[in-house]
């Protein structure tokens, strides 16, 4: 995906969680520049193959350390919503680029070749997710069968990153407000929520 899809689809997702109504639009703004800051390696001519910010260390374990320490450190609920924002439009930027190589695929599967070095520096081994749903199609000026696509790995990436964006953005506020409440950490007011859903 482009850095403009990168930028514009996490704010929207978060405006139409509502988002903006407890939290400043700047924090949403902020939030997914820093998650577009990972489409640098784009640009840097020594890593071409988009391995050095394109990975699970930097998308993944650095917000959520960010997010542990905001907890911790008992920051405010603004700060510590901004480093949720971090991790969950980080973390979707990930997902859609991994659904993004090929574009047109064959099947459902994990796959390796092209796409994402999710472990770099670990491995160099570069993954994609393929969900291709495809049927036989009859085109009236050719005698032979072509497929065309019910589903492809690109719409199911976006329906995904939707899902993964809009839904956490829900309950970022709930999270935050059972943390200061009870005085817990990141991990433990995470369950108490997910606990109280069940429940309900």
């Amino acid at each position: 995906m482009d850095s403009l899809f990168h930028f514009v689809m996490p704010i929207l997702a978060a405006l139409a969680a509502r988002l903006n109504i407890k939290h400043q639009i700047k924090t949403i703004l902020a939030a997914a520049f820093f998650s577009v800051l990972i489409d640098i390696d784009h640009f840097i001519y020594l890593d071409q193959y988009r391995a050095l910010f394109h990975n699970i260390f930097i998308t993944l374990i650095v917000p959520i350390a960010l997010v542990c320490l905001s907890f911790h450190l008992k920051l405010d609920k603004y700060k510590k919503g901004f480093f949720l924002l971090l991790l969950i439009f980080m973390s979707g930027h990930l997902l859609v680029d991994l659904f993004s190589y090929p574009i047109y695929g064959s099947g459902i599967g994990i796959n390796s070749g092209d796409g994402i070095p999710l472990f770099y520096p670990l491995s160099n081994e570069r993954y994609y997710i393929d969900f291709s749903v495809t049927i036989p199609m009859a085109i009236p000026t050719n005698p032979q069968f072509v497929e065309g696509y019910i589903v492809s790995s690109l719409g199911f990436g976006l329906l995904l990153y939707l899902i993964m964006v809009i839904i956490p953005c829900l309950f970022l506020d709930d999270i935050i407000e059972i943390s200061e409440r009870k005085h817990e950490s990141f991990r433990k007011a995470t369950t108490d929520f997910f606990k109280k859903v069940m429940k309900d």
